[in-house]
């Protein structure tokens, strides 16, 4: 359950991050920064990256206290 907890914490703040990185870009091309959302296509991608991550990161923090005991 901490695991999955872990990586739902963890793809909040970084697709949170990722939108934001988004918008920046798009600011760019603008020439004016205003939060708005990707289209439907582009945000599925964002999002599967940001969860491909997200469990990494999940299945990494959770592997990492076995490996840190085994060395103690």
């Amino acid at each position: 359950m901490g695991n999955l907890i872990v990586t739902g914490i963890t793809f909040g703040v970084f697709m949170t991050e990722a939108l934001i990185h988004y918008n920046m870009g798009q600011a760019k091309a603008r020439g004016e920064f205003k939060l708005t959302m990707p289209p439907a296509q582009e945000l599925a991608k964002i999002a599967a990256v940001t969860a491909t991550f997200s469990v990494v990161t999940g299945l990494l923090v959770k592997a990492l206290p076995k490996n840190l005991q085994s060395q103690i």
